[in-house]
């Protein structure tokens, strides 16, 4: 079935209302990397509403999705959009704080993919609490990491975006300094991290 008018409409409805969903430079790559590695479990951090779920999971067929969420409304409606699409049966939703949730989480799973896309300021501490259930080979996938441009340019952030400023600059340097990973930073959409784990 072709759900992509029920896609872009999901994607309208969001922009329309300001609920943060992927953009489509971004979008594409994610999904390039899905269809690549025909991820067999994924984890998510950051539901929204449920658009890069769905479209994760309609391109890997197979594929069982974990995905967090903190705000209940934003996650009733990634329910119902995941019973839309119809792939309901395979999601298991939390509803909370990740940093919280994720031990219990991926207590026992292993991931061929983890999509990053919570609280900029928490991405190393995200990533640091899942990388020992991302199998060797697998993939993280962090969205926004260059934030509006202001990561890269160097300058000192605006006070109300330091933290979030100086946490992605502090984790880019962490992921491209350590020989562990493999990892390629985009200026794509507003700046993605593609990490392969390869020890």
């Amino acid at each position: 079935m072709d759900y992509s008018n029920m896609f872009d409409e999901i994607e309208n409805s969001a922009r329309e209302r300001h609920i943060p969903v992927i953009l489509d430079d971004s979008k594409d790559e994610l999904l390039a990397l899905v269809a690549k590695i025909k991820p067999k479990r994924i984890l998510e951090i950051g539901t929204a509403i449920g658009y890069s779920g769905s479209l994760m999971l309609e391109i890997a067929k197979d594929c069982v999705l974990d995905t967090v969420e903190l705000l209940e409304d934003r996650r009733e409606e990634a329910l119902s959009n995941f019973k839309k699409f119809g792939v309901i049966d395979r999601v298991n939703s939390f509803l909370g704080d990740a940093r919280e949730l994720l031990p219990q989480i991926i207590k026992g799973n292993i991931y061929d993919l983890v999509f990053i896309d919570g609280p900029k300021s928490k991405y190393t501490e995200y990533f640091n609490m899942v990388l020992g259930n991302i199998k060797k080979g697998g993939y993280v996938f962090c969205d926004n990491v260059l934030f509006r441009g202001m990561v890269a340019s160097g300058n000192k952030p605006p006070h109300k975006y330091r933290t979030i400023v100086v946490s992605l600059r502090n984790f880019l340097k962490y992921i491209a300094n350590n020989s562990d990973f493999r990892t390629e930073i985009k200026e794509k959409g507003d700046g993605i991290a593609i990490i392969e784990v390869i020890k």
